[in-house]
């Protein structure tokens, strides 16, 4: 799963990448518009205009300065009925050059540099939780099979104290079929039989669970011996490692542990959105230029006499001409000029910054938390393993003192002088301490693994106190920048 969500996260900062991908469109078209006469001029007659036309474009979004660009061309052959057209069919061609360059709102940052900063961010942030999700499984790894081998280890153990029962049973037998014992001994020690084979039962229980655990971890589940497999424990405990300096191991998590490097990438990214919020407070400032060229060609009408004239031939030109007259300067259009807009008054742009910065001390407030909780974390740990470790150190101390005791009362029985009663007792006493010692040295190997990935990662069970955020990635379609025109009354540009 963390795996694909970082596959994910890829693909969101591919996604935010597409806004300053290259447009293009382009469009080939037939129309035909029949009107009906408007003026003295046409008389009773309609008129009826054939066009066929192509236009295609470019347009990209600058990913420097955030600045806009596009060119177009155009292309149209019309004709008409129209008495007061030059030309019939008429050929035209036209192209325009257009560049828009915010200086100060938009300049710095923009929505789409704002996609793409934060998409970047959440994708290391994922390669950081995959980092972490490997800590965890590996430390998950080393528990569950320290866990299995403390529980094949305490199967040998119940496996002991059933033999040492079973044959204080078979003593106890021929002592009372020779009148040495009472039978209540054997009674005794068959109840104390069935008690050890009881938990001879559940040990090995216990360690086939723990075994199914740790196969789940470290094996194909599409493998086809997946549960055939037996798992063979070639790793012993080693000894005792000494401790690093612990304040430098607290510090160091403190700044590089993968959780709180997420949490700087979610600062920054609260950081990035507090800038954008700024930049949009800024006016609006716009540099706008074009620069377009156009041709007319076709079969132009030569006329006579008063207006409108009487059409007395023809003059024909091709439309290697009108691409002359387009990219020459027979008829040049430019335009250059500065726009300028704000809001009067507070703003969404204004209440947007508010919650930013809201947010961004909130994040720096939880990373400051989860950098008490990593010290704290460590620390209770780093206790663990030394008192884990003493632990041992009494359970093997007591585990040797009972072996003692149970073999001192088994030749005290053999002579007569201790009882059925003292030498199970012993035996008890005994398996007690021998199932201490494997506890608690599965404690303190635990806690050393624990110690070691909790400098890295934080425990599976705690969760993560800064969440990875996915980049909300929106299509943001790149502009087209026009130029700029006087507006006449008509509201046609001039």
């Amino acid at each position: 799963m963390v795996k694909l969500s970082k596959e994910v996260e890829a693909a969101q900062v591919g996604q935010s990448e597409s806004a300053y991908v290259p447009m293009l469109s382009a469009t080939v078209g037939r129309s035909s518009n029949d009107l009906p006469p408007s003026n003295f001029l046409l008389g009773t007659q309609g008129v009826a205009t054939r066009d066929l036309f192509s236009t295609a474009g470019v347009r990209q979004r600058v990913p420097f300065g955030n600045g806009v660009w596009s060119a177009s061309w155009q292309a149209a052959h019309t004709t008409s009925n129209n008495p007061l057209n030059s030309f019939d069919p008429s050929v035209a061609s036209g192209f325009q050059l257009a560049y828009s360059q915010p200086l100060l709102k938009d300049r710095k940052i923009d929505a789409a540099s704002v996609q793409y900063v934060i998409a970047k961010r959440n994708e290391a942030s994922s390669e950081l939780r995959f980092r972490e999700a490997v800590v965890q499984t590996v430390a998950a790894v080393k528990q569950a099979y320290w866990t299995l081998k403390a529980l094949r280890a305490n199967v040998t153990v119940q496996q002991q104290s059933l033999e040492l029962a079973e044959e204080l049973e078979r003593e106890n037998t021929v002592r009372v079929r020779v009148g040495q014992s009472a039978p209540i001994d054997v009674v005794q020690v068959q109840s104390e039989v069935a008690q050890r084979r009881e938990n001879l039962i559940s040990a090995r229980a216990a360690a086939d669970d723990a075994e199914d655990r740790l196969r789940r971890l470290i094996i194909d589940p599409n493998d086809q011996s997946f549960w055939e497999a037996r798992l063979d424990l070639a790793d012993e405990p080693g000894g005792r490692v000494p401790l690093p300096d612990l304040d430098a191991v607290v510090a160091k998590a403190q700044r590089e542990r993968y959780d709180i490097a997420r949490a700087q990438n979610d600062l920054g990214n609260a950081a990035t959105s507090v800038d954008y919020h700024s930049n949009q407070r800024l006016p609006d400032v716009r540099i706008e230029a074009s620069y377009a060229g156009s041709g007319l060609g076709g079969s132009q009408l030569l006329r006579t006499g008063g207006f409108p004239g009487i059409v007395t031939g023809t003059l024909n030109s091709g439309f290697g001409s009108v691409l002359g007259q387009t990219f020459g300067t027979n008829y040049p259009t430019w335009s250059f000029g500065v726009t300028v807009s704000h809001p009067i008054g507070r703003s969404y742009e204004d209440l947007s910054k508010v919650q930013a910065e809201v947010e961004r001390r909130q994040t720096a407030q939880r990373i400051a938390s989860l950098q008490l909780d990593v010290a704290t974390s460590l620390r209770q740990t780093a206790r663990q393993v030394r008192s884990t470790a003493e632990r041992e150190d009494a359970a093997r101390a007591g585990a040797t003192l009972a072996k003692e005791r149970l073999d001192t009362e088994q030749r005290r029985y053999e002579v007569g002088l201790s009882t059925t009663f003292l030498v199970t007792q012993a035996q008890r006493d005994l398996l007690q301490a021998q199932v201490s010692l494997l506890q608690a040295m599965l404690d303190y190997q635990s806690s050393l693994v624990t110690f070691e990935a909790l400098q890295l990662a934080p425990a599976v069970s705690s969760g993560d106190t800064v969440g990875v955020n996915g980049a909300a990635v929106q299509m943001i379609p790149t502009p087209t920048p026009q130029g700029m025109f006087r507006l006449s009354t008509t509201g046609i540009p001039q």
